[in-house]
């Protein structure tokens, strides 16, 4: 029997030379593009209802739900009314959950310009940080500096050079809402990348001749993974300040490599594979993972195997990641090697934590495994099963590391894949589940048809891409509350005002604060930090103003109820600061709800001597 090697490549890098295949590609990216923009429009009259009726959300509610049920059957009964008899029940399931698509994004977008129009970078933790980064690469002040300062990122400053550069390039280099803006830019380019993918996955299992180049499934499936990239279980962050939306974009495009190299054989693609930990690596540390994953694969399913060609691809693709460290070591010296390896290095993964980050997200695990049975049908279609156990692998290993702490954004990418997977696994059965028009359907395959557009609507809710059309907090009193922060620099030398978090405020002055309570409550949990240099800049009163959050609470950053050791920063900020005013928390966020940004603020002053 002789040995199965790889065929000639079918198609040559990316795209397709069948000229019918590339234009339904086209058709359906550019109905996927329409059916969030056509999101953005309804975002934009349920923006408009409910400034009418501000403080009255329960009014406000109701009148979104009767322009929402309107909306809902609009498509479908318009379908019909056109096609009649001829309806085909595969374009009716598909309409309406593309419409219940475009709705649930019209509610994601509602939600989300309450925080990207936000001119402050206080949302979450690593906000404060990011535009730290952007002032220091603006001021020429270097990115990592001695701990005993108190304002570096224990993140590499990747998705904030690239955030700031393309502000720049939008003319906008000091705007906190258009880095926000930016990205979710990256998610949508990242929605592109996973519809690409999951296209390629179906022609591999389906054949060119069974996909449905319909505008329905293109505008339903982009919709899908566009609320799977920003879902609120493990994407939170996608909008934010964080280095998790352009993460995302590369995790996604790593496995989409590994799928069209599965496709084509096209040894070219190797050589963008290469790149990814290397590159990956100035985005998030953890994205060297890719070198062993590529390595991986390449050693168990790459036919014919060649020695000489994973070895070489192993020298590449681990020698852009050594390239990339010596580049950042170059830099900072041992600062680096401290802010990016030895502060999270310190934190340990707890087991517990981890299998319960697995119950909180195992809809999209369970999503995955089933895409993986439904794709493998045949001995043909075991191509998919390489790109599938890489999957496997990476969902493993995020929900393990993701024990060092409570959330699991970092599992978002790998849902994201569990997406792609589980759409291009029902692109292939869902033909067969309604294969009949709207006027020769049987009883029965009314049935199942329904059965099936039923069970994928409620799996929304599950897989949180449902957000209720609200204000998620009041824009006024978030203004007021800005306004007061703002306030509290006047008449003041701003190097000398210390605010706990919140970089906006010394953006427009270049002015580098130290001292900053996320840096600090990093290390203080995993105990690596020095605070020798905030204590005694605190003896010394070098502050002629200090604001903090949840001074007199547990949850204080700079000195938290859960360490194991006390900083004594608490105790140093009673013995030479007195409290003199509070700046209330912001209102109309949900109970328990209310971001760390948000909170009470105390106004510190020196006691007198």
């Amino acid at each position: 029997m002789t040995k199965a090697v790889r065929k000639r490549p079918i198609e040559p890098l990316f795209f397709s030379k069948d000229e019918p295949a590339l234009l339904g590609t086209l058709k359906c990216l550019a109905s996927g593009i329409l059916a969030i923009m056509a999101a953005g429009l309804i975002a934009i009259a349920v923006y408009c209802i409910n400034t009418q009726f501000v403080g009255q959300p329960e009014k406000a509610v109701k009148i979104v739900g009767v322009l929402f049920a309107i909306l809902a059957v609009m498509p479908s009964g318009l379908y019909l009314v056109l096609r009649r008899g001829g309806a085909e029940l595969v374009d009716l399931g598909l309409l309406i959950v593309g419409t219940v698509s475009i709705l649930s994004v019209a509610c994601y977008f509602f939600y989300v310009i309450f925080y990207i129009t936000l001119p402050a970078d206080i949302v979450i933790w690593s906000e404060s940080d990011f535009v730290n980064d952007i002032l220091k690469f603006r001021v020429g002040y270097p990115l990592f500096t001695a701990q005993v300062n108190n304002e570096s990122f224990t993140y590499v400053p990747g998705a904030q050079l690239v955030t700031y550069f393309l502000a720049w390039l939008a003319g906008q280099p000091l705007s906190v809402p258009t880095y926000r803006a930016i990205q979710v830019a990256y998610t949508l380019l990242t929605t592109i990348v996973a519809f690409l993918c999951c296209r390629r996955l179906v022609r591999m299992t389906a054949g060119s001749a069974q996909i449905s180049n319909s505008p329905f499934w293109g505008a339903t499936s982009f919709c899908v993974l566009f609320l799977i990239a920003t879902n609120s279980i493990t994407n939170p962050f996608s909008h934010l300040l964080h280095n998790d939306a352009l993460t995302q974009l590369i995790t996604v495009t790593a496995f989409w490599l590994a799928v069209e190299y599965e496709a084509t054989g096209n040894r070219r693609i190797l050589w963008l594979m290469a790149l990814v930990p290397g590159i990956g690596f100035w985005v998030k540390q953890s994205l060297i993972i890719w070198a062993a994953l590529y390595g991986l694969y390449l050693l168990i399913f790459d036919t014919p195997r060649s020695f000489k060609r994973m070895v070489g691809f192993g020298l590449a693709s681990f020698g852009g990641f050594l390239f990339s460290f010596l580049i950042g070591y170059a830099l900072w010296q041992n600062n680096f090697v401290y802010w990016a390896f030895t502060v999270l290095g310190a934190h340990a993964v707890s087991p517990l934590r981890s299998f319960r980050h697995l119950l909180v997200i195992w809809p999209y695990f369970v999503m995955g495994i089933l895409a993986g049975s439904g794709l493998v049908q045949s001995h043909e279609n075991k191509r998919v099963l390489g790109p599938w156990l890489i999957w496997l692998a990476l969902i493993s290993i995020e929900i393990y590391t993701s024990g060092i702490a409570w959330m699991t954004n970092h599992i978002g990418p790998a849902c994201l894949i569990a997406g792609v997977l589980f759409i291009a696994a029902v692109t292939t059965v869902w033909p067969k589940a309604a294969d009949s028009t709207f006027k020769s359907a049987s009883s029965y395959q009314w049935f199942r048809a329904g059965i099936c557009v039923a069970s994928f609507c409620l799996l929304f809710s599950g897989l949180g891409l449902v957000r209720v059309p609200t204000p998620p907090f009041s824009e006024e009193d978030g203004a007021r509350y800005i306004h007061q922060v703002e306030n509290e620099f006047v008449g003041q030398p701003v190097d000398r005002v210390l605010l706990d978090v919140g970089t906006w405020v010394y953006l427009r002055d270049g002015i580098v604060m130290k001292d900053r309570a996320p840096s600090i409550g990093e290390r203080g949990l995993s105990e690596t930090g020095d605070f020798s240099g905030i204590i005694g800049r605190f003896q010394e009163k070098f502050y002629k103003k200090i604001l903090v959050r949840n001074f007199h609470s547990g949850d204080f950053w700079y000195d938290h109820e859960s360490w194991a050791k006390s900083s004594m920063i608490r105790q140093s900020l009673n013995e030479n600061y007195r409290e003199i005013g509070l700046i209330e928390a912001v209102s109309g966020v949900a109970e328990g709800d209310i971001p760390y940004g948000f909170s009470e603020i105390s106004i510190l002053v020196p006691r007198d001597d």
